[in-house]
């Protein structure tokens, strides 16, 4: 076997082994576009299913926003029944809708959706995603220039959980010319996305304008240096975070609303709160937005500072709202944080 073959089969078992997320015998869900990333990964897993004891689904998501997007899911369909996996199509509506980036935000929102409507279906364990390590590269300048704190740095996580299902990247340690090679290789076809080229999405101009330059002019490692950053950032935010659990598993109160527009609350003693470093507020606020609504989408640096304002010696029976029908309420004794109960936002 080739030295890159087993590194990114090494890759694969080691990423699933470190979630801890699956036993021989578990289903599993391979997400796959059609592009080689994606086909690189299902070609891995179906390498590695009886060593593994799993059972594969594979999972394609129609974005519908260019006219091959039909060939695209004809050509996963067909891949995975030359493989004789069972195969599963979702399809956003609407037709060949410019792909504008808020637009790709949603389309990402609506497939995760559907992945996991899948996994529930079939009971599936865990969703596996084909992001490399470009990806993750890409992922973590792009958060950079969008001003983002420790959490963005991280740029993604290799395994996370979801609503009971994990979501699994096996491939966030491999290049993207290592994936190209292996597919080469074992003579595996691939669709290209045309969308790739188009310099109106700012991960493409990262892709192929910055990414380039920064390696041409200012460190041809580059890469490798966001890539570490990007560890560094994670071990240090999760830390703080495990903290900040344990003192929130103290100090939040979990209750009712004394609004009736409001079905649940997070409130915090104002005086335990205050006494906490900048850092624990901050985490405590985004684990109690985690609590009432499963993410932190939309929450901006501006949100948090108005949080903190609300906080100030001299502010009484402050009032600050938040996306996703959030609010938080400061008085005198506490900050609550509450949710209105006629809310269904929450997409990832």
């Amino acid at each position: 076997m080739n030295k890159n073959t087993d590194a990114i089969l090494r890759n694969v078992k080691e990423t699933v082994a470190a979630s801890g997320a699956l036993s021989c015998g578990d289903t599993v869900i391979v997400g796959v576009s059609g592009g080689p990333d994606s086909v690189a990964l299902l070609r891995a897993f179906f390498v590695l299913r009886h060593e593994l004891g799993l059972s594969l689904h594979v999972a394609h998501f129609n974005h519908n926003w260019r006219k091959s997007a039909a060939m695209d899911e004809r050509f996963v369909r067909r891949l995975a029944g030359q493989w004789g996996l069972p195969c599963a199509c979702g399809r956003m509506p609407g037709r060949f809708a410019p792909a504008a980036t808020a637009r790709e935000e949603r389309g990402r929102a609506q497939r995760l959706q559907f992945f996991q409507r899948l996994a529930k279906k079939i009971n599936a364990r865990a969703i596996m995603l084909g992001h490399t390590r470009d990806d993750l590269v890409e992922t973590v300048l792009m958060h950079i220039l969008r001003g983002s704190g420790l959490q963005g740095m991280r740029g993604m996580l290799p395994h996370r959980r979801i609503q009971g299902v994990y979501l699994i990247r096996p491939l966030l340690g491999v290049r993207k010319k290592d994936l190209l090679a292996y597919l080469k290789r074992n003579g595996i076809r691939y669709r290209q996305d045309p969308t790739n080229r188009h310099d109106h999405f700012l991960r493409n101009r990262i892709r192929l304008e910055l990414l380039p330059l920064l390696e041409k002019r200012y460190n041809p490692g580059i890469r490798g240096a966001l890539a570490n950053m990007a560890d560094t950032a994670g071990l240090d935010y999760d830390y703080l975070e495990e903290q900040a659990k344990k003192i929130f598993g103290r100090m939040a109160k979990r209750a009712a609303s004394s609004s009736k527009k409001n079905s649940n609350a997070v409130r915090f003693n104002r005086a335990a709160f205050t006494r906490q470093a900048e850092a624990v507020k901050r985490m405590l606020i985004r684990l109690a937005l985690e609590r009432l609504q499963g993410n932190m989408n939309r929450l901006t640096l501006a949100h948090m500072r108005a949080i903190e304002d609300a906080l100030s010696p001299t502010a009484v029976d402050s009032l600050v709202h938040l996306p996703g029908h959030l609010r938080v309420r400061v008085d005198k004794t506490g900050l609550e944080i509450t949710r209105s109960g006629n809310s269904s936002d929450s997409s990832e």
